[in-house]
């Protein structure tokens, strides 16, 4: 008779499924474990430097966690995490104990440390940590970042120059700009506020930024600078074309009255890019003096301005739509009336057969 070994061959498997099953489990609660000191050590952070004065049994909280974090990533980690809430840096009396335990932590010196070293997720991270401890020397410290090897390294590089926030980092980033070290419209989305238009102006100007103008146009157009109306206008002007289209975009987003004229001239650029641009820009700014100009493009031979000019349209309201109307029984082109209903259709939520 013969003997009946399979149960044999079972048990190995079971006992492998239950070694990993107990990985699996010994993985979730070191996992649980870790985030649970995590939140603790964010907690801490924030008790520390709670109100009243920073007495020093705070102090001495503040000091061993600055050093956690000069030693740590998990460390750097939790820092982070408080910056990105909001509750550090300080602004008011608490000021002074909270640099004072940055700087006998030794954390600068682990940010310069891993500058230097060959994690680039350390380089991303002190970069970032950097300049949202708003420490001094920051522009200056992260500026080298902006060629590491590591893409991912220039990107947190471009977000903590935009974090300072001041005119020596936006020469930083408009030098990687005209280096070609960043994507540029990562730069441009960095460089959006008032600390960056004397930068952008006086670039606008050097020559050793030409081929970067474009590029500066559309910057301009979200640093809410008044100065920057005039030469944004010449460029739609005189500019070739990429420059008309990118200035064009700015003046919309700067939205200055006095724009308008340039932006109506425009829809009669000879490029259908720069038309549509024009169209997008009036429609920002609600610009009701451009609504004869508009009813004109819709008639455009490039269907993409027309659709631009019919959103615009419906962007500038009674006057607009009373336009759109007016196009879909009147207008002599077919197209322009085809896209005049389906405007309205989009403003009614009717179908186009509806609207018209």
């Amino acid at each position: 008779m013969a003997l009946d070994t399979s149960h044999l061959l079972v048990l190995p498997s079971l006992a492998l499924l239950a070694l990993l099953g107990m990985a699996v489990l010994a993985k979730r609660v070191f996992r649980d474990g870790s985030e649970r000191r995590s939140r603790r050590r964010r907690l801490r952070w924030v008790t520390a430097l709670g109100p009243g004065p920073v007495e020093d049994i705070r102090y001495g909280a503040l000091r061993a966690l600055a050093q956690h974090a000069a030693r740590s990533a998990a460390g750097q980690e939790d820092l982070l995490a408080v910056l990105a809430a909001g509750d550090l840096p300080p602004r008011d009396h608490r000021r002074e104990p909270f640099e004072r335990t940055l700087r006998v932590s030794g954390l600068r010196r682990a940010f310069r440390k891993a500058f230097a070293g060959r994690s680039a997720a350390a380089r991303g991270r002190a970069a970032l940590l950097w300049a949202q401890l708003d420490l001094p020397d920051a522009e200056h410290a992260i500026a080298p970042l902006m060629s590491d090897p590591d893409p991912d390294v220039r990107a947190a590089a471009t977000q903590a120059l935009a974090t300072c926030a001041s005119e020596d980092a936006a020469w930083t980033l408009l030098h990687a700009l005209r280096d070609g070290l960043v994507e540029p419209q990562r730069v441009v989305e960095r460089l959006s506020g008032p600390w960056a238009a004397g930068p952008l102006l006086a670039a606008l100007q050097d020559d050793a930024f030409a081929q970067v103008s474009s590029w500066l146009a559309e910057a301009l157009g979200l640093t809410a600078d008044r100065r920057a109306e005039r030469p944004l206008a010449n460029l739609v002007a005189v500019g070739y074309e990429e420059q008309r289209i990118r200035a064009c975009r700015a003046l919309g987003r700067l939205g200055q009255p006095s724009s308008a004229s340039v932006l109506i001239t425009a829809l009669a650029d000879p490029s259908p890019a720069v038309r549509a641009q024009a169209a997008r820009g009036l429609a920002e700014m609600r610009e009701v003096r451009s609504v004869n100009a508009l009813v004109v493009l819709m008639g455009d031979s490039a269907w993409w301005v027309r659709a631009r000019a019919a959103d615009a349209l419906r962007s500038l309201g009674d006057a607009g739509l009373a336009a759109l109307r007016e196009c879909v029984h009147a207008h002599p082109d077919p197209f322009a009336r085809e896209r005049a209903a389906e405007a309205l259709a989009v403003e009614h939520g009717v179908p186009a057969e509806v609207a018209a």
